[in-house]
């Protein structure tokens, strides 16, 4: 799989999500390339905190993403790769938005994230539409209080009113996902079982589920 975790918008939980599902899948013994083009590098720094077998983590300049990525897709050294882009809209994201088997959009619930969230749904489909491919998004919502609050309901009102396919599993508020880039511990070893860690696991089912079903149209063709 190739999984793409793009925002606009910095402070939505996106290269937390990215980190959490890389390492669960690791953790399950894939092997996975996670290539960090944030400029902030928060993953680079996170991944030398606790090295996880199977995961590597590649700090790439924009610049040197098409290259470094067709190498490392050719080389059949990795099941997955999970690209965490940069949190603004440059050349970068289309290149990555065409090669995705899934972009995850993280967004927290509140009416400026949405709109972000918009931006990039509009920047996949003028990709499709130039591709002439499909490319399966999923909106996440994250850093959701444990309560349902008004403006909670209104994010979900929201999504509905536009159409927007949205993740069932949404991240919560907890201290698991901060901890995460102090000590190095993904949620689904410090809560395994519980919490932080079910939801990873219950999000990572759901994005098997849909790259399995966007791809057994083809499947069946090539039968």
């Amino acid at each position: 799989m190739i999984i793409t975790f793009a925002s606009s918008k910095g402070g939505v939980g996106k290269s937390t999500t990215c980190a959490a599902l890389a390492s669960a899948l690791a953790l399950e013994g894939d092997r996975v390339l996670l290539i960090d083009l944030d400029q902030n590098r928060t993953l680079d720094r996170w991944a030398r905190k606790a090295p996880i077998t199977g995961l590597t983590v590649a700090a790439i300049e924009p610049q040197k993403f098409g290259g470094f990525f067709r190498d490392a897709e050719a080389s059949g050294d990795y099941d997955h790769i999970c690209l965490d882009l940069p949190g603004s809209r440059e050349v970068t994201l289309f290149k990555a938005l065409a090669r995705s088997d899934l972009v995850v959009i993280p967004a927290q619930a509140s009416e400026p994230d949405l709109r972000e969230a918009l931006v990039v749904v509009g920047d996949i489909r003028d990709v499709g539409e130039t591709t002439g491919r499909a490319i399966p998004y999923r909106l996440l919502l994250t850093k959701v209080y444990p309560l349902r609050t008004r403006v909670t309901d209104f994010a979900y009102a929201e999504l509905a009113r536009l159409g927007l396919p949205l993740f069932r599993t949404a991240l919560v508020e907890r201290s698991a996902y901060r901890e995460m880039f102090l000590n190095g511990q993904p949620p689904t070893v410090s809560e395994a079982g519980k919490g932080a860690g079910v939801e990873v696991v219950n999000l990572l089912a759901e994005i098997r589920a849909i790259v399995d079903e966007a791809n057994t149209p083809n499947i069946r063709k090539a039968g």
